[in-house]
């Protein structure tokens, strides 16, 4: 008679990985939720998200059946934790004129490895053959006018209009001008330059850059919509659930052409 041991107590691989990181992630997530320090936090995301985020996680590591469907369920919550990170090295640079806060640092770095080791894990893109999931072409358009929305957006002020513009702040061709519009002219490009690829195998570098980019924005967009609600701005929310839902829609596109991508697609005359 053989036994088998629980595939949640594996320490090494993609599995051991995701517990791991998920574990450390929810103590550190718990800790920052009882210290009461959260308050900065709380406004890109709320503190308990990443700690149930890490238990999916552990689910995923722990069960096979079930195993896609927690890996998208972590995902969801552990993301914006992620993407915070972002704006913790920015304080840590001096970019933004506020305190490292060191434990929520460590939250977000522990929600960006049980995210990858997660993803390592499930490969949630792909279908239970093992082949890529299919995508229509006009996912490409949904995602070019998605990410030109915030860049029109500003160019209409810059133009002179004042449709949803802030109060008191000027708009002109400066930084703050230049990279939201050069990055979304740039990944409307890369969106359609994958199309390309879309019938026959594409270069491996080509689907996880796109599935890091999606989910970079994904993250992006729920953090700022939450923002939005959580700063209350006196122009309201119209604005921000513009732009910040924009960019989820643009990083969701761009998840389903990521899910096109893949060194193994099979076209139809290769399989007929």
């Amino acid at each position: 008679m053989t036994t088998t041991s629980s595939p949640v107590l594996k320490t090494t691989g993609p599995r051991g990985l995701t517990a791991w990181s998920a574990a450390a992630t929810g103590v550190a997530g718990l800790v920052l939720l009882a210290s009461g320090q959260s308050a900065y936090v709380d406004r890109i995301a709320p503190i308990w998200t990443p700690v149930l985020g890490a238990v999916l996680a552990l689910v995923c590591a722990g069960t096979v059946r079930h195993r896609r469907v927690a890996a998208v369920a972590a995902t969801v919550f552990l993301l914006p934790s992620a993407i915070a990170g972002i704006f913790h090295v920015m304080r840590a640079l001096g970019a933004i004129p506020l305190p490292v806060d060191w434990l929520a640092l460590v939250v977000s770095v522990g929600a960006v490895v049980t995210l990858w080791a997660t993803w390592r894990l499930s490969h949630p893109l792909q279908g239970d053959d093992g082949l890529p999931l299919d995508t229509p072409r006009w996912v490409v358009l949904v995602g070019v006018l998605a990410a030109l929305a915030y860049p029109a957006i500003k160019t209409s002020w810059v133009a002179g209009s004042s449709w949803l513009a802030p109060r008191g702040v000027g708009h002109e061709v400066d930084a703050a001008y230049v990279v939201p519009v050069a990055l979304a002219l740039l990944g409307s490009a890369a969106t359609v330059i994958a199309l390309r690829w879309w019938d026959r195998p594409s270069p491996r570098w080509a689907h996880h850059a796109a599935a890091a980019g999606a989910l970079a924005l994904i993250g992006l967009g729920v953090s700022g919509v939450n923002a939005t609600f959580t700063n209350s701005p006196p122009e309201g929310p119209a604005l921000g659930i513009l732009v910040y839902g924009g960019w989820g829609l643009w990083g969701l596109a761009t998840l389903a052409v990521a899910a096109r991508l893949s060194p193994r697609r099979v076209t139809v005359t290769e399989s007929a």
